[in-house]
């Protein structure tokens, strides 16, 4: 699956070392992991980066921002359970009104939901300006790895760029605890506002390959899984129409539905990007075509409707008339022709399933 989330009643600093290094992340208190993301009618893939903590993190930029802030004071604690100050929502208030994408309503909100119990180890990191509170950020701790959750900051202090010296803080105190990894989050190739985290811990950033499950070091340049499926399954496009079979292609707008609560445990479709095939099979299968970079593989799948929320609109390119379910595998193959002509033999009825 390329989005799944999980709901432990206790995490162990080990399990939380092997969740960060299969890609999943904390999300208030819950564990989840996606591949892809949709931002304002636009659909993305979700990069989960983590930094090698050795002593190459205390490069160029590290140093630069140290001098830059050294007239502010930090400190780095433990974060104990519901003593998140006002201070903080304060700050945090600040912060969410002066950012273009969104967040959490309240810092409460963000770190732990409606839950009472916090089953991360937490640790905050402060930076004060005399006795105002000017920048904060949270990072969960497991037994060799970190995660960093989140990095707030005045936006009167924007440009002492307190968001990168915080990442440093935080992978500093993880290093002289003798953590291996710090992980903070993902990258959104085309969408700038997490750009940043590139710029940390450069000498030894790494991003986790979709298609091998490998930590990949971020100077060999960064694959693109839904490039990579959506370049697939548009020259597959104009092939299947050169043989009059018809077919769109739309991005899914549901591909994030396992992470809902009430989905947990159903594992329904949830590829970002597929061709619509017209209709080989009676209703209600829908018949589409993924291009799945884990095994390169195409793949016809017939699906069928667990929900229907509207109709789909004439000429859209976003595919969001029902929640979708995978029946089977009609056929998989590497390679493109293949697919072309199994669908041609079961349009001409000689494939019959």
């Amino acid at each position: 699956m390329f989005a799944e989330i999980e709901y432990p009643k206790k995490l162990l600093p080990e399990e939380l070392d092997q969740y960060l290094a299969r890609g999943w992340f904390r999300m208030r208190q819950t564990i989840f992991t996606t591949n892809f993301l949709h931002f304002k009618q636009q659909f993305y893939s979700a990069i989960w980066l983590r930094v090698l903590l050795d002593d190459s993190i205390y490069d160029k930029k590290y140093f630069a921002l140290a001098k830059q802030n050294k007239k502010f004071r930090s400190e780095i604690k433990k974060s104990l359970k519901g003593a998140i100050s006002s201070q903080h929502q304060a700050l945090y208030e600040h912060y969410r009104q002066s950012i273009s994408f969104d967040v959490s309503a309240t810092l409460t909100e963000l770190l732990s939901g409606n839950e009472i119990y916090n089953r991360f180890n937490t640790y905050e990191v402060n930076i004060y300006d005399g006795d105002t509170l000017i920048g904060a950020g949270f990072f969960d701790m497991g037994e060799k790895s970190a995660a960093g959750i989140t990095s707030i900051y005045h936006p009167a202090y924007k440009k002492y760029t307190l968001g990168k010296y915080l990442m440093y803080l935080k992978m500093d105190f993880c290093k002289q605890q003798e953590v291996h990894f710090f992980y903070p989050g993902y990258v959104v190739p085309g969408y700038t506002p997490f750009d940043y985290k590139l710029e940390i811990g450069k000498a030894t950033l790494q991003y986790l390959q979709l298609a091998t499950q490998k930590w990949i070091p971020v100077a060999s340049s960064i694959e693109n899984p839904l490039q990579e499926m959506t370049k697939k399954l548009a020259v597959l496009e104009q092939n299947l129409s050169q043989d009059n079979i018809a077919n769109a292609l739309l991005n899914y707008k549901f591909f994030e539905v396992n992470l809902e609560p009430y989905y947990h445990g159903q594992q329904l479709f949830d590829f970002p990007v597929f061709l619509f095939c017209s209709p080989i099979t009676e209703a209600p299968f829908y018949n589409i075509i993924v291009y799945d970079v884990r095994g390169a593989k195409y793949k016809l799948l017939q699906c069928y409707s667990i929900m229907n929320i509207g109709v789909q609109g004439v000429g859209s390119d976003i595919f969001d008339s029902d929640l979708l379910k995978v029946k089977r595998v009609l056929f998989s193959t590497e390679i493109k022709d293949e697919m072309v002509y199994f669908l041609v033999a079961m349009m001409e009825k000689r494939i019959i399933l």
